[in-house]
């Protein structure tokens, strides 16, 4: 009786080595159909039958191959990689050696593969990738998160993209500016429409396969350092000649800079407005004032905390290039003097401490929620929706838009509104008068200038109709899409009876 454990002993010895002596090696690779590629870090399950006991669980390699050894029987093989339909097959595992192909089918969307650095300088620098940052994504088109990563370990993630929807992607760390992506596929008049990055790899047009429905995509994010005194210009704020009204076009421009204020909250600025060096020093010194209060005032309207952002004209006395008083330079030189930039003045923990910073999805859903009550003022259904201005594109074939303003430079005059014998903020409208303008309202007697009907108009304009009233109008524009626009983002906020109307030569015509 005391050897029994021995012999037993070497029972389940022998067992254990047979049943290692009958595994069986199988093996395979993974690829795209059509032989378009191996598929790298494809898992792969495998689950023996009946009873789905996972007997194998491997990875791809960079060649698409895989291995492993499995005793005879029956088995369910699984292969699951982002972005490609999930493969199934029953295998059958016998003495000899097992061969696999698994051929994976793309879905429709675009898989980013991201790397985030720092922003360089210069092309030439070398710079570090950046590690634990904070990445988020919202598919702001289903109203959900889709993927949170707080202080990444890593600097390369991938995503993928899916056809029909407009995606916002935040990547945030501690000491840098906050990066917001907007990403639209197949929707708003773009095949693929990314607005953030500076490019992408392979280009978006070579890159586009069964007919612009997929494809992958290589992109750098980057991210710039927060340092006081950091200039950050904003693009295309442009005014009328000799005014400093918020025209439409720049109300639009001015929203990104709300964005920027909103998403990095320990943030303060000073909005700095600059002239080109035509005109008498001292008036350009104080139109260029004028321009960056109005625009900081648009700004603090959107709901900028005012004391985050300051105003500061400096006319023509920090030129961007050469053209000085009496130097002859091009028109184009001379629009790059008049620009807007914004300058860190401070920075406080709440850009420091991501433990402060709202989530994405928090961020978004108060954009949105500022958007339709701003609509609901505005007597809208729904919040208007300007096409994405991406920097990397492809618009659909049947839809062609035109992002550049009518009017680009100061120096076009818009149509000429008012007669000479006027002072003050009201003026009476010019009897020859070409345009668009929006009608305030028709009263029995001129109203004076401090009037409340003058609150958000730098000046009004009055004609005197038929019947003998006063009809007041704000604006001056010389395309009806700039005068509907201001008619239906700024005016009708306040004066819901307004009406959009039309000159030619002094006649007036009402339009819908």
């Amino acid at each position: 009786m005391k050897t029994t454990p021995c012999f037993l002993l070497i029972a389940i010895l022998t067992t254990g080595l047979h049943s290692l002596s009958a595994q069986t090696k199988a093996e395979g690779y993974a690829f795209e159909e059509f032989n378009r590629g191996f598929l790298q870090q494809v898992k792969i399950t495998l689950l023996e039958q009946p009873g789905n006991v996972v007997r194998a669980e491997l990875q791809t390699d960079a060649e698409g191959y895989f291995s492993t050894s499995l005793a005879p029987g029956e088995y369910r093989l699984v292969a699951v990689k982002d972005i490609f339909y999930n493969w199934e097959e029953h295998i059958t595992v016998g003495k000899e050696k097992v061969f696999l192909k698994i051929e994976m089918r793309r879905k429709p969307g675009y898989l980013f593969d991201v790397t985030i650095a720092e922003a360089r300088t210069n092309p030439e620098l070398v710079v570090d990738a950046v590690e634990g940052a904070t990445i988020e994504i919202y598919n702001r088109t289903l109203r959900r998160s889709e993927l949170v990563l707080k202080q990444y370990p890593h600097a390369f993630f991938q995503h993928t993209f899916e056809q029909g929807n407009h995606y916002t992607m935040m990547v945030r760390k501690p000491g840098f500016l906050a990066k917001r992506i907007e990403v639209y596929v197949n929707i708003k008049g773009c095949i693929l429409c990314v607005d953030g990055v500076r490019s992408l790899s392979p280009g978006v047009t070579e890159n586009l396969t069964a007919k612009n429905t997929m494809g992958t995509l290589l992109s750098n994010i980057e991210l710039e350092r927060v340092k006081i005194d950091k200039r950050i210009q904003v693009q295309h704020i442009y005014y009328d000649f000799d005014k400093w009204d918020i025209r439409p076009d720049a109300a639009e421009r001015l929203d990104h800079v709300v964005t920027l204020m909103n998403d990095n909250p320990g943030m303060s600025v000073e909005l700095g407005s600059h002239t080109d060096s035509r005109g008498d020093d001292p008036y350009n010194m104080e139109l260029s004032h004028k321009r960056a209060l109005s625009a900081v005032a648009y700004i603090v309207g959107e709901g900028v905390d005012s004391a985050r952002i300051s105003a500061r004209g400096y006319g023509e006395s920090q030129l961007a290039n050469r053209c000085r008083n009496g130097i002859e330079c091009s028109e184009d030189e001379h629009q790059q003097n008049r620009r807007t930039e914004l300058r860190i003045t401070g920075i406080s923990g709440d850009s420091l401490e991501y433990l402060r910073w709202p989530s994405l999805q928090q961020i978004v859903e108060e954009e949105e929620l500022a958007k339709t009550n701003k609509a609901k003022k505005a007597g809208q259904k729904h919040p208007v929706k300007s096409l994405p201005e991406a920097n990397n594109s492809v618009p659909l074939p049947e839809l062609k838009t035109d992002a550049q303003p009518d009017r680009v430079a100061d120096d076009i005059p818009a149509p000429r509104l008012a007669s000479g014998d006027n002072t003050g903020r009201l003026r009476e409208l010019a009897k020859n008068y070409s345009g668009f303008v929006v009608e305030i309202a028709c009263t029995d007697s001129l109203p004076v200038a401090a009037d409340s009907l003058f609150n958000g108009f730098r000046e009004v304009h009055w004609q005197k109709d038929k019947a003998g009233k006063y009809c007041l109008f704000a604006g001056n524009f010389n395309t009806p899409a700039k005068g509907r626009s201001y008619f239906e983002k700024t005016v009708l906020t306040s004066h819901p009876t307004a009406r959009l109307v039309r000159f030619n030569k002094g006649k007036k015509t009402y339009l819908k």
